[in-house]
């Protein structure tokens, strides 16, 4: 008799433990073990660094003049000399006869050449030239950027056979691309007022270009900076990017709605469906050196994709997004995007797996930047003719890419 009490409490005890390590991962997923704890390996994030080196280039031709005119101002002029002077005492490389260095002058010394029209010529475009002589001196490897200023009309006017060549333009930039393994370009749109030479102002918005080569993170660097120096400006327009690697993105977790997240893991556990039909979790996604256009609402929405692997329900709830060009009162870029994923009809199981993958759009998605990209004639200064042929071109070398592997998160109701 003396001995059941210590039976008693023996029983409780061990009927507790056994409440106590009830499975948290009861989907015997293999991403997690029984207690819910992630078993993925860490991934690669991306990250925009500074370049290590950095070189100007600007185009002088025919199709240019416009944007120089003798002592008019137009915005070209305004943002080129903010960004070339944000980024210090680089000499300016000029481009032309027919794509080659003609002339290389300090920064201040540029700048009372173009305000005074010292660049106005009768030159033609040869792009396939004027990038290859970019791209032989560039230690993109070691961290190098260059940056082209041009309107990036392809103009090879003086040759007899221009319309073959026309023809075969996105095949040369493809070829020259492709020499140049790893390389990553980014093409931003500004707009300027374009001038006649009598000064009368043929076009108020005639798009130019800032075109960044270099290794991926270090063009995602040059074109936040450059970007938002645009903008500050009320000039910048649209971006497009090639040859990146945008690895898995950078993510936490704010506080979920019917669960609690266990420690710092992906996994979240009591969820009650007593309380509630749905449990929510917040995903906090950092956005801030991708193309601008993925902190969008709308865009990041069609490329946030979600599935659950067990039989219940979910889909994307709200999203919200915060995103300044100064953070802490410099030149720095934080886009962080906030979103609600919830999960509900969970009747078969008690716990299910979330899988979530991040895609990254390539193409534009303003129907104005197709639009003047694919002018059909040189001479209409509110188009870019060929462009899209260079885009073509480039895509056609390199395409983007990101790790396709989703990321997961554990929805339980024991804890």
């Amino acid at each position: 008799m003396k001995g059941y009490p210590s039976i008693l409490v023996g029983c409780v005890a061990l009927a507790f433990a056994c409440a106590c390590s009830q499975p948290i991962n009861t989907v015997q997923d293999p991403h997690f073990d029984k207690d819910g704890y992630c078993l993925d390996s860490a991934k690669t994030t991306f990250e925009a660094s500074g370049p290590s080196g950095l070189d100007f280039f600007i185009e002088i031709s025919g199709s240019m003049n416009g944007f120089f005119r003798s002592n008019q101002v137009t915005n070209f002029k305004k943002d080129v000399w903010s960004i070339v002077s944000y980024f210090g005492g680089n000499d300016i490389f000029v481009l032309s006869n027919e794509g080659t260095v003609a002339g290389t002058y300090p920064v201040s010394q540029f700048r009372t050449m173009m305000n005074k029209g010292g660049f106005v010529s009768n030159q033609e475009t040869i792009i396939p030239t004027m990038i290859n002589t970019i791209l032989s001196n560039l230690d993109y490897k070691n961290g190098q950027c260059a940056v082209l200023i041009s309107d990036m009309k392809y103009s090879p006017e003086r040759q007899r056979d221009l319309k073959v060549l026309l023809a075969q333009y996105q095949a040369d930039i493809r070829n020259l691309i492709g020499n140049y393994p790893g390389i990553a370009v980014c093409l931003i749109m500004a707009t300027s007022q374009y001038l006649s030479a009598n000064t009368s102002i043929l076009e108020e918005e005639s798009p130019y270009y800032y075109v960044i080569f270099g290794k991926d993170e270090n063009v995602a660097f040059m074109r936040n900076c450059i970007g938002t120096l645009l903008e500050d400006s009320g000039n910048y327009r649209e971006s497009m990017e090639m040859g990146f690697d945008y690895k898995s993105p950078t993510y936490s977790f704010g506080i979920p709605d019917n669960a609690i997240q266990l420690d710092n893991q992906p996994t979240f556990i009591g969820y009650d469906t007593s309380f509630s039909d749905t449990c929510t979790v917040v995903l906090e996604l950092d956005l801030s050196n991708y193309r601008w256009t993925i902190a969008e609402k709308d865009v990041l929405r069609d490329n946030l994709h979600v599935k659950a692997c067990y039989g219940s329900n979910v889909s994307v709830g709200d999203i919200s997004l915060k995103v300044t060009n100064h953070f802490n009162g410099g030149y720095e870029r934080k886009a962080l995007a906030t979103v609600e994923i919830g999960i509900y009809d969970m009747i078969a199981t008690d716990s299910d797996v979330i899988e979530w993958t991040l895609n990254h759009p390539d193409q534009p998605v303003s129907s104005s930047f197709i639009q003047i990209i694919s002018c059909p004639t040189e001479s209409d200064y509110s188009g870019s003719f060929s462009v899209d042929r260079f885009i073509g071109g480039v895509f056609d070398a390199m395409q983007n890419d990101w790790d396709k592997t989703p990321n997961r998160i554990l929805i339980s109701k024991k804890q």
